[in-house]
């Protein structure tokens, strides 16, 4: 059986949910192990902004991830 563009498009964006996923995890462990007053400030705000929207980023991956592999399962 010929895998289609369908089934192609489905496998890429699991890989780059679950990538999305991996970068999440990753971020959660280093914003717990940063002090935020030993950073420069040019970089502060960066890690201020990633703080409060890591968990919405998490949660778009976990979504793009299970429903690309629902997608792939059908296709």
């Amino acid at each position: 059986m010929e895998p289609t563009i369908f089934a192609d498009l489905a496998g890429m964006l699991a890989g780059f949910g679950a990538i999305g996923v991996a970068i999440a995890a990753v971020n959660v462990f280093a914003l717990r192990m940063v002090r935020i007053e030993e950073i420069p400030r040019c970089v502060q705000g960066r890690i201020r902004w990633w703080g409060a929207h890591n968990s919405a980023f998490l949660l778009a991956s976990v979504a793009i991830t299970a429903i690309s592999l629902g997608a792939l399962a059908i296709a």
